[in-house]
């Protein structure tokens, strides 16, 4: 008996600084700022409409950097990078051409955690485009045609099966008119345009739904 006792006398300040260890580092981590990458796919639509054009969805894909300020609340701040190629298709004249747009966004969110593995997130972001391209029946260039400029609203979710692994989801509703208004002095750019619309007669936008993976560091 008297072993016992003296074996759990030697051990026991052991123990206790191994759970206080464990706590400091369940702490530290609870206040250390979060960098993360992701990789995902994009299914993308045009919400609005163009008369006598009907557009249909388009696959693309997604790659993102982000950054979390140190948070030990479950209520928190994720601001990221993200590059997007999304866009949209057509029949022109019984062939399929794609519309390719390649956009930089900056998504600044709100974040609430809900336990250890399940987070919300919401919020805003802006974005410029980079290229748009038409693919397909013929080959153009479609950049001029449209604004540079997007914005609108990003909300999702995220999960962390384990630690520093990460897979969500996640839906980008645009506010921003895609094409430029062409109309001066009420006469319009002549026709025809690279695209089967007159952009003047549009009042189309992006709409985006994600599903990535990533890494946490």
């Amino acid at each position: 008996m008297k072993k016992i006792l003296y074996t759990i006398f030697l051990c026991a300040p052991a123990f206790f600084a191994q759970a206080q260890l464990t706590d400091l580092q369940k702490l530290a981590d609870s206040h250390t700022p979060r960098f993360g990458v992701k990789v995902g796919t994009n299914w993308s639509y045009l919400s609005g409409s163009a008369d006598g054009f009907t557009a249909n969805n388009k696959t693309g894909f997604m790659v993102s950097a982000f950054y979390s300020p140190a948070s030990h609340t479950g209520r928190g701040f994720r601001s990221e990078l993200v590059f997007s190629r999304q866009g949209y298709s057509f029949d022109d004249g019984g062939k399929n051409t794609s519309v390719l747009n390649d956009y930089v966004y900056l998504p600044q969110l709100a974040t609430f955690g809900i336990g250890k593995f399940f987070q919300l997130q919401a919020g805003a972001q802006v974005g410029f485009l980079l290229n748009s391209k038409m693919s397909g029946a013929k080959d153009s260039t479609t950049t001029g045609l449209m604004n540079r400029i997007d914005y609108g609203f990003a909300a999702g979710v995220e999960l962390n099966p384990v630690k520093g692994v990460l897979i969500g989801g996640r839906y980008n509703l645009g506010l921003g008119k895609l094409y430029k208004q062409y109309e001066q002095g009420g006469s319009t750019t002549p026709m025809p345009f690279p695209l089967p619309f007159n952009p003047d007669k549009t009042d189309m936008k992006n709409g985006v739904v994600q599903l990535f993976i990533g890494y946490r560091f």
